[in-house]
């Protein structure tokens, strides 16, 4: 079964994830929604976001792990810039105890995003 469910950046999002659709603002906070598919192993990734500022350090390191999955501006006119990246999943089902760190990772290449869906404020 394909659905698609809404999470909060920051936030965290774990399951059979196929593709990032879009990220917006909705009631003054950040969101993306994100497809799932039943038929996909189950994968965690964290979304994040920045500002216009320059990083340095672990943070540079964390971009380059990263996928880009649009930017936003606030209220107040304030842009961010909208990221995921893969982690080790938490709660995995005991059926996909056999999912490695490796599937974990590739989800920064693998998950779709849309690119005509994205939301640059």
């Amino acid at each position: 079964m394909i659905r698609i469910e809404k999470f909060n950046i920051p936030g965290h999002c774990e399951g059979r994830i196929k593709q990032v659709l879009q990220v917006k603002m909705q009631y003054r906070k950040p969101v993306v929604w994100v497809m799932m598919d039943d038929k996909l192993p189950y994968r965690s990734i964290d979304f994040y976001q920045i500002g216009d500022w320059v990083l340095s350090g672990e943070d540079e390191n964390t971009m380059d792990n990263s996928a880009y999955i649009g930017s936003l501006k606030d209220e107040e006119g304030v842009i961010m810039h909208c990221f995921c990246i893969a982690t080790e999943p938490e709660n995995a089902p005991e059926e996909d105890g056999k999912d490695t760190e490796e599937d974990a990772a590739a989800v920064s290449t693998d998950v779709e995003t849309s690119a005509d869906d994205r939301v640059s404020g």
